[in-house]
């Protein structure tokens, strides 16, 4: 008996520890987070609690001189850089430093359960109070940029270059990016997000979509680790298998011996490549043209066909 009011006990008082660490998130705030990445068009994203109506909408824009490699200039809504969280000396680096063009990606509403595994991740840390991490020696990568207001704090930090050795700063960085892939509706939006994972240190970016048939999407980049390897060594060599690299940046050229004795060993391999670069990289590894499309469909009625000719 003794045992068991102990253990009441201690949930008893555990329990309201963890939601008083973070009720502030229960009240109404907004918390906006800036992605600065190198090389890629940085993005902004709004996270609102407002009344119990949770929004997250999220952004992307240019500076005046990356204008001219859009192919698509239509629906930019220009802002004056002084609504950006970065200060003056980064924003002598954005060209025009009056004027910035975003482009709407989505909004967002989040649903109660994507929320609570939100505020659940980040119980032991307090985003009024939390403080920047600033690292030297770093000239690429990226810088995150964060807001956080209520109706009686303001606080403003940033993040350069955070990694898992981090542990704080990249729980909050993982949190968001949870949040963004369980909340978004549009490929557009899913895109952009993966781009901006691959500069975190989250593991190998590629993603499990399917079993029937089997599919992995790759994005991003490939990094040499022991994931790959693994990934590889996994696949079968008796089934149809969909790679989807139509979010794909770049691959060193130490991979394609991998992928070329597994097409050697299951012929029945299908490619989902849309970037010009990237099929290059796919000609490069040896693949059939007839085992190449530039969509999903396509490859799974290939698939289909051949299954019932069997």
């Amino acid at each position: 008996m003794r045992k068991i009011l102990l253990l009441i006990f201690v949930i008893f008082i555990t329990i309201p520890c963890n939601s008083q660490k973070n009720s502030y998130l229960e009240k109404n705030f907004t918390f906006i987070v800036e992605l600065y990445p190198s090389f890629t068009a940085p993005c902004r994203i709004i996270f609102q609690n407002e009344n119990n109506s949770k929004t997250l909408s999220v952004n992307i824009f240019y500076d005046k001189e990356h204008l001219q490699y859009l192919n698509d200039k239509n629906n930019l809504t220009p802002e004056k850089t002084d609504i950006l969280l970065i200060d003056d000396w980064f924003k002598k680096y954005l060209g025009d430093t009056v004027y910035v063009y975003f482009k709407h990606l989505e909004t967002i509403q989040v649903v109660d359960n994507e929320f609570q595994n939100f505020v659940d991740s980040l119980y032991k840390i307090d985003l009024t109070k939390q403080k920047s991490l600033e690292k030297e020696g770093i000239y690429d990568g990226i810088d995150v940029a964060f807001r956080f207001k209520t109706d009686s704090i303001d606080n403003c930090f940033n993040f350069q270059c955070p990694d898992p050795e981090d542990s704080t700063e990249f729980t909050i960085i993982k949190a968001i990016f949870n949040l963004l892939e369980h909340s978004y509706k549009l490929e557009s939006t899913n895109n952009h997000i993966e781009t901006l994972k691959g500069y975190f240190d989250f593991g190998l970016c590629v993603k499990h979509i399917s079993d029937n048939p089997l599919e992995y999407r790759f994005y991003s980049h490939l990094s040499e680790n022991d994931e790959f390897y693994n990934l590889m060594e996994s696949l079968p060599r008796d089934k149809p298998v969909i790679f989807d690299f139509s979010n794909f940046g770049r691959m060193g050229t130490m991979f394609y011996d991998y992928f070329e004795d597994f097409i050697e060993e299951n012929p029945n391999v299908y490619w989902i490549v849309v970037n010009n670069y990237t099929i290059k990289q796919i000609n490069e590894i040896g693949v059939k043209r007839n085992r190449i499309f530039n969509n999903r469909n396509d490859a799974i009625k290939v698939i289909k066909r051949k299954k019932k000719h069997k």
